[in-house]
Order: C-alpha cells, then structure tokens, then sequence
C-alpha cells in the first residue's frame, strides 16, 4: 500500500505555495530523508517541482522525472499546483489521501502529518464559548 505525500515550495515574492504529489514513501523516513539529504538547493526543488506528480522520489533528479506521471503515464495533467494558502494545500492533498506533506521554505524543509489530530490549522480561529 502507498504511503502518499505531496512535496511543496514556498515562494515569499509571490507569496504562494507550489506543490505535487508523490505516491510511494512519503512517511519521513522515505520521500522525507531523500529530500533532506538530497534535495538542499532551491534550484533542485524547482527542477523537481518541473515534473509534476511522481510515483516515486529518487536521490537522483533524472531518476525522478523518469518516474513522473508525464512520462510513464503520458498524463500531461500531472502538473505542480500553485495555492494561496497552506490550509489550501493541506485540504486539496488530505482529499487525495496524503498521510505526509513536506514544504521547502527558507532553506529547510518542513514535515506535516496530515492527520486533522497532529496537526491543525485553524487554531487562530477558535474560541472558546464564555
């Protein structure tokens, strides 16, 4: 079974994320050690982020893009999504059934669990009844 996650950029000029999904490996000792140890360039996260969906992520980024949705599925569809908001992206890739989200912002990357009880957003706007 897939453990699925999406791997994101933030952008602070545009102030925006870009973002695609991974299926295989995405709990933090697959997809998550593999971009830490190999993924530490903004550079390699826009190249990687140029493929689109993949199935699986490689050290490699050649061997990465053979294994996008673009080549081995012919999905010219599989492309990055650009979102707003963070809750935008944690929302469009809960549904797709992600267990793992990774976010590369200002020179680090950052982990989510996408379970609604490890991690919520919408805290801000809570308040309690008086």
């Amino acid at each position: 079974m897939a453990t699925r996650s999406f791997i994101a950029k933030y952008d602070r000029n545009e102030n925006e994320y870009t973002a695609i999904y991974c299926h295989w490996d995405g709990y933090p000792e697959g997809v998550g050690f593999t971009l830490r140890d190999h993924y530490t360039s903004s550079g390699q996260i826009d190249t990687l982020l140029t493929y689109g969906d993949i199935s699986s992520l490689h050290e490699d980024t050649n061997d990465t893009k053979a294994v996008s949705f673009q080549v081995t599925q012919g999905d010219k569809n599989a492309l990055p999504i650009t979102f707003k908001y963070f809750s935008d992206v944690v929302e469009h890739y809960r549904r797709a059934g992600c267990e793992y989200g990774y976010v590369w912002m200002d020179g680090l990357w950052e982990c989510y669990a996408l379970d609604p009880q490890q991690i919520n957003l919408y805290v801000e706007n809570l308040q309690t009844a008086s």
